[in-house]
């Protein structure tokens, strides 16, 4: 067995503890061990990185009442004489189950009771470069480290040693889930899927233990409305609690305490009942990648003063390699997802832009296919998909498989979302699955509508191999008028229409329906992934739009990389004439994206995209190397906007722009066209006329090079008005 010397690390905890190091270098006791042995371990010190006091009596209750009750002196003693025969946990830094099951040999030791998992990491395992829990990525630790990773390139020690007997007392990071001189709570907080009576509440502790909520409508938390608890024993994992005790229209302050003490504050307020015109204010964004944090696109978001906060899907790039999860192409495991997730709410520089806004008012959350991979259509047979190494070929769809509950558990976990599920809806790509589909009022001013466009889809056409054949093209545009091809799948579609009505005839102004995916007519370059592969369906939706005068609708939508604004239009087969709507759809810019042209990144706008990987038939090389040597993104949209006008008017398609619109709008400042900024756009309906106002904010876009090499100069960029128009309402 391993005795209590095994598990005591002198340097580590003289390090932690400095009243205890001038205690022994004054002579007063002969060394650390002593203290711990005597003192330290009914004080809760921690006597090493592989036992901590406090996680062990949190994730075992039972020990703490043998505590109590005076059978064992410590939850230390308890561990040295019982638990590490029972392969319970003693840290965060060890995980018994895991450490046996990734050493099958040594398990099969172990349970003859020659010896335990601990004992055998600590005398072997640490030396031969084993990792004894799942949190720990040696890559991780060694990119975080150079001078570590030389030394191991040497061999003179492994990794998880050096953290183990040097880097621990130094207070370096093994994990992006602790931050050893940050805050407990690093993600700080956020709330979201808020209705006028409830909300949910998230957060994440990093260390193990009771962690409390309160709200209320003060910020001194006087007579606070509740108090809500959960236990923490998996650090990666969110808390994630509701409250369905709330006031319409009513402002709230809640805060997260953990077990440590650390405490961080948010604030949100719920919806205002129909009937209710005091207008609205709200911001949406879309296209995340955890390389490019912080997000200084949305710096100024809390300053706002916000109803709320869109997120279009696409939070995090699972299949592109980021700093917190190093040579990893692809997210695959549920800690795989958990990193990345933890990567965009975590500070970075010092700055956490993403995190300040959640805490700062309330999130309404879409996800996309780049939160699981890129190009993934929920309602496709996995043993007909081009994926189906990833996902497997069991299940009736890929949502049926276990990778693809991999990745949505994630994204609900990191996301403040509740749980709803589609009950018998007569479809089976949609029966029994998660609802994401959301539908929320707020008062008369303008309701919310998020679309879950990955879910339930079809596989995405294939893209026109040679966009210079007429063949070609029209067979694609005849493929995507298929009746049977679904975006949303039917139930989804159907939940829209009916809160549509039931908005239009409540007399809520404005319908913001929120897109991951664009639905105005963009041209051929990717059409399969967005609306436009989608025809038929798209031409329901709009012609029921049209059909049943529902007025003011706005699809507000990510997935282009930019600000693009233009009126919608369909056809009732791809070869007749464009029908007029008064429906519009904003495009949203990308908080902070990009793309691999293998040598090198560029930013990850749509005027980038489409000049670097749309077709040389489609866009000329003289256009491509004008393009090369403009210098501003002003120019840079002209040029591009140009270039896709001559693409529209080849199909007959709207030109990009409000200029036939019944909503009469007037643009103000830029254009209705500005695809070279990461940014977002805010929304405010006026509460006396109902006109809305529209300012998109940007910044210089970057690449993860950029903020490598000159760090400081993206954190000084502050996003500022490019693009501003106001919308009568009908």
């Amino acid at each position: 067995m391993l005795q209590a010397n095994g598990l005591f690390n002198e340097s580590f905890y003289l390090a932690q503890n400095p009243d205890v190091a001038a205690a022994v270098a004054n002579g007063i006791i002969p060394n650390g061990f002593q203290h711990f042995i005597e003192s330290g371990q009914f004080q809760v010190r921690q006597p090493s990185p592989l036992y901590d006091e406090s996680y062990y009596l949190a994730t075992n209750p039972d020990v703490v009442q043998f505590v109590n009750s005076g059978a064992f002196a410590s939850g230390f003693q308890h561990y040295i004489t019982q638990g590490q025969f029972e392969n319970r946990n003693p840290s965060v830094l060890f995980n018994s189950s895991y450490y046996l099951t990734e050493n099958p040999a040594l398990a099969a030791i172990v349970a003859q009771g020659n010896i335990t998992g601990i004992e055998h990491f600590v005398n072997f395992g640490q030396f031969e470069d084993r990792s004894p829990t799942p949190f720990y990525n040696s890559k991780y630790y060694l990119a975080q480290n150079p001078d570590v990773a030389i030394a191991v390139a040497r061999d003179e020690l492994t990794g998880i040693e050096h953290y183990i007997n040097i880097g621990a007392a130094e207070n370096r990071q093994f994990t992006p889930f602790i931050q050893p001189q940050g805050s407990s709570l690093p993600n700080r907080v956020a709330t979201g899927d808020t209705t006028p009576n409830s909300t949910v509440f998230l957060t994440r502790s990093s260390v193990a233990g009771t962690v409390s909520l309160e709200y209320a409508n003060n910020l001194n938390f006087i007579n606070p409305l509740g108090i809500l608890y959960s236990n923490v024993t998996d650090i990666t994992e969110p808390v994630k609690l509701t409250a369905n005790n709330l006031t319409p229209n009513t402002q709230y302050f809640y805060r997260f305490t953990n077990t440590e003490g650390t405490s961080s504050v948010g604030s949100f307020r719920t919806p205002a009942a129909i009937g209710t015109q005091q207008g609205l204010r709200f911001g949406a964004t879309a296209d995340g990648q955890g390389e490019l944090m912080p997000y200084m696109s949305v710096n100024n978001v809390p300053e706002r003063n916000l109803d709320f906060f869109v997120g279009l899907g696409n939070t995090i790039s699972a299949d592109t390699i980021s700093p917190d999860l190093p040579e990893v192409q692809q997210a695959v495991t549920p800690l795989d997802f958990r990193t990345k997730y933890n990567e965009i709410v975590s500070p970075r520089l010092e700055l956490n832009p993403w995190a300040n806004l959640q805490a700062a008012t309330t999130i309404y959350s879409t996800w996309n296919d780049q939160n699981l991979i890129t190009g993934f259509a929920g309602g496709e047979i996995p043993a007909l998909s081009a994926q189906q190494l990833f996902f497997g070929t069991d299940g009736q769809f890929i949502n049926n498989t276990a990778q693809f509950n991999i990745g949505l558990q994630a994204w609900k976990e990191y996301n403040p979302v509740g749980n709803q599920v589609y009950s018998e809806t007569g479809d089976p790509r949609t029966t029994n699955q998660e609802k994401l589909y959301r539908y929320q009022p707020f008062g008369s001013d303008g309701a919310l509508f998020l679309l879950d466009a990955s879910s339930f889809r079809d596989a995405p056409l294939p893209q026109v191999p040679d966009p210079a054949l007429d063949s070609q093209i029209n067979q694609f545009l005849a493929s995507s008028f298929d009746p049977n091809r679904t975006l949303l799948g039917k139930a989804q579609l159907e939940d829209l229409k009916i809160n549509l009505l039931a908005a239009q005839n409540s007399g809520v102004s404005w319908k913001f329906i929120c897109s991951p995916v664009p639905i105005q007519n963009l041209g051929l370059y990717d059409s399969a992934n967005r609306w436009e592969g989608y025809a038929a369906e798209r031409r329901d939706l709009l012609q029921f739009i049209d059909q049943n005068n529902i007025e003011n609708v706005v699809f507000v939508s990510g997935g282009a990389g930019g600000t693009i604004v233009n009126e919608l239009t369909y056809q009732l087969n791809f070869d007749q004439p464009q029908i007029k709507t008064d429906a519009i759809e904003i495009t949203v810019g990308a908080i902070g994206d990009q793309l691999d042209l293998g040598s090198t990144f560029i930013p990850g706008t749509w005027g980038s995209e489409i000049m670097n990987f749309s077709s040389i038939d489609t866009i000329t090389q003289d256009a491509k190397d004008i393009y090369a040597g403009l210098d501003t993104a002003s120019s840079k949209d002209q040029l591009v906007q140009n270039i896709l006008s001559n693409q529209l008017n080849q199909f007959g398609y709207d030109p990009i722009g409000l200029d036939e619109t019944k909503l009469n709008a007037e643009l103000i400042k830029g254009s209705y066209f500005a695809v070279h900024n990461f940014g977002w756009t805010e929304f405010i309906v006026d509460p006396q006329t109902q006109k809305l106002q529209v300012n998109v904010y940007g910044i210089e876009p970057y690449t993860q090079t950029d903020i490598q090499s000159i760090p400081a100069n993206i954190i000084n960029r502050q996003p500022e008005v490019i693009s501003q128009f106001v919308i009568n309402s009908i």
